[in-house]
């Protein structure tokens, strides 16, 4: 590929890096920005290079030029990406434009000028990764090839500009048949169809796996699985089988999927482990109570961690402690140092009768203020209450980051309306400062009524905390009103705003979601019915005071549907269906409950929830919170739910 200039850019970009007259600094408007970001979202390109000169010396004068050539960066000249890069070196526009550039670079197969700008990338991305394997292997890196096949066998999800690496890879011989087939199987056991049949692609041709039987087994597994009866599988055979058997029990299919794989275990031979544990995996994610007889089933065969953290899940809901125990042993040295699983592990030596065993895993962990560090010191006897009189920055340190470059264009961005770009500017700009400067820049934040970046500061502290900046109380004469108005707990309220939008008012979600408690339109409308509140328009949800009388009614009512506090946490985030399909025959302590919802989001979020709600509990309250009492029992599964009334 040829690198070349749009003719009208080059001369432009040129000119944006001289130093401008000082008639023309800082003349540009708010309204020109507005103006000048819309040109580009909608590449009027012409526009935007006529606009730009406006913005010569302005604080945020990067902007524009950086719009314009990050638009057109599949035909830019080398000249005009080193121009701005040598002018703005650092920052999150120097990083989104490389990050850019070094991939039309890796398509165009330019490695010299790849090289040279990929040092300097601080954050790489998977395709840029494979573009620099691509680089590595065409000049003869000697380390590369070990280092690519340790990702091929990650059976990870990778971008397309990866397959000529792994197709290089198995030509030259660093992958064997073997390998492929362990990449195989673990794309097959994400679902990740599309990247199996990529892989599938290596292996010699009698051996693969015929892509219409995978196709098959996705689509139907039960038929599949049917007509497989009556085959005499090979290789590939018997492993679209057991893709076809987790795909069913995947499916909420599992007792079916268990009753096929007995018909045709005797066809899978020494296969026959691995299809129980994939089994066993899906129906433990699917909660069912079977699911540990599953994995019994695959005796010593090793398991991935999800696998095995997914059996020591299954184990927790069954307490089964010596059983959670053995699958958290199973788990790799790297997943077992999570704070999970030594707390679960520390639960499971305790309830084995290894005391001192437990305490000595416990004892680290309760030094954290989060929702493992704090149930690890209720285990131990030791809780720490928060102290809310944390430090606090000199005048001096404050002005001292307000300063900074970064910051300032950060609040000018979140003034002029710009919130993603003023959120980048920021998360740079605060990414390597001490305690003492984050707190400073947490108090900065606050005052500029950026309370998502406040926290978000004061939360990445190590050794000083200000806790009241990391749980603020903002809209406090609201909450009261309408918590005493629904009868609601107003530490679980601030806990579930704080962890919806970080008190920001404008905040929207991808899905839709607005305002403080993240109510979806719909949702609201629903509300606005139910209080009789009109007229309503889904523009009043940014009002705090609207905002937080219609999601604390809604609040009430998930409460009164699902009838317990952790469960109309999972409801608010996941629906409250879904909430109590996830209870089990017989009540669950809360924790338990917590770390088994299937859903990844929704379990962080609960967690989330609650070591929120025990640091409100205790400002709000002065009170001693106890997390372990505040996650109560979740009730036993109830068939005759009313959470059906709730949307």
């Amino acid at each position: 590929m040829t690198l070349t200039c749009i003719k009208w850019v080059l001369p432009v970009l040129c000119a944006a890096l001289a130093v401008a007259p000082a008639a023309a600094r800082a003349s540009a408007s708010d309204q020109d920005f507005v103006v000048a970001r819309e040109a580009a979202q909608r590449g009027q390109w012409k526009t935007l290079e006529q606009m730009r000169p406006r913005f010569a010396g302005h604080l945020l004068e990067a902007y524009p030029s950086f719009w314009l050539l990050d638009g057109t960066i599949e035909r830019a000249d080398a000249r005009d990406v080193e121009g701005f890069l040598g002018r703005y070196p650092t920052g999150p526009l120097a990083e989104a434009l490389r990050r850019d550039w070094l991939k039309v670079l890796g398509a165009a197969g330019s490695w010299d000028l790849f090289r040279a700008e990929h040092p300097r990338l601080l954050v790489d991305d998977p395709e840029i990764t494979c573009y620099s394997f691509q680089e590595r292997l065409a000049r003869g890196d000697p380390q590369a090839p070990p280092e690519a096949r340790a990702l091929f066998l990650e059976g990870t999800e990778v971008p397309a500009p990866c397959d000529p690496v792994f197709a290089a890879l198995a030509a030259q011989g660093e992958v064997s048949q073997a390998d492929v087939w362990v990449r195989l199987r673990r794309l097959l056991a994400g679902g990740k169809v599309r990247q199996a049949k990529r892989a599938n692609a290596l292996l010699e041709p009698a051996a693969r796996i015929p892509e219409a039987a995978l196709d098959r087994a996705a689509a139907d597994p039960a038929r599949f699985l049917a007509h497989f009866q009556a085959q005499r599988p090979d290789r590939g055979g018997r492993e679209a089988a057991i893709f076809a058997i987790a795909r069913l029990a995947a499916r909420d299919r599992a007792e079916e999927a268990a009753e096929r794989l007995e018909a045709i275990a005797p066809r899978l031979g020494d296969d026959g482990p691995y299809a129980w544990s994939q089994l066993a995996w899906q129906a433990a994610m699917n909660l069912d109570p079977r699911a540990l007889e599953w994995y019994a089933r695959a005796g010593d065969f090793p398991l991935t961690d999800a696998e095995a953290a997914w059996k020591a899940r299954a184990a927790l809901r069954a307490d089964d402690w010596k059983q959670v125990l053995a699958a958290i042993d199973a788990l790799s040295p790297r997943a077992a140092r999570e704070p999970t699983w030594r707390y679960w592990r520390a639960r499971a030596l305790r309830a084995t009768g290894d005391a001192k065993g437990s305490e000595a895993l416990l004892r680290p962990l309760a030094a954290l203020p989060t929702f493992y560090g704090v149930l690890a010191a209720e285990e131990l006897g030791v809780p720490d209450a928060p102290r809310w009189d944390g430090f606090q920055p000199s005048a001096a340190q404050v002005e001292e980051v307000r300063a900074m470059p970064g910051i300032r264009r950060a609040l000018e961005l979140y003034r002029l309306g710009f919130d993603g770009e003023g959120l980048r500017e920021w998360a740079w700009a605060t990414r390597d400062l001490d305690d003492r400067r984050l707190l400073a820049a947490a108090r900065i934040a606050a005052e500029a009524d950026v309370p998502d970046r406040a926290i978000f500061a004061a939360d990445r502290t190590m050794q000083l905390h200000d806790y009241s900046q990391r749980y603020p109380v903002p809209h406090r004469a609201t909450l009261d009103t309408f918590t005493r108005q629904w009868d609601l707990d107003e530490a679980f309220v601030y806990a579930i705003i704080r962890q919806e939008s970080r008190f920001l008012a404008q905040a929207r979600s991808s899905a839709g979601a607005v305002g403080l408690m993240q109510l979806m339109p719909g949702t609201a409308r629903w509300v606005a019915r139910q209080i009789s509140f009109h007229p309503f328009r889904a523009e009043m949800l940014m009002r705090p005071d609207v905002n937080i009388a219609m999601g604390t009614y809604y609040l009430r009512r998930v409460l009164d549907a699902v009838g317990d506090p952790i469960l109309a946490a999972a409801a608010y985030n996941a629906g409250p269906r879904r909430a109590q399909r996830w209870c089990g025959a017989k009540p669950l302590e809360g924790a338990i409950y917590a770390e088994t919802i299937p859903y990844p989001e929704t379990r962080d979020y609960v967690k989330k929830v609650f070591i929120n709600a025990w640091f409100y509990r205790h400002r709000l309250t002065g009170a001693e919170a106890n997390l372990r009492q505040l996650l109560g029992v979740a009730p036993g599964r109830d068939a005759e739910s009313v959470a059906a009334n709730i949307p």
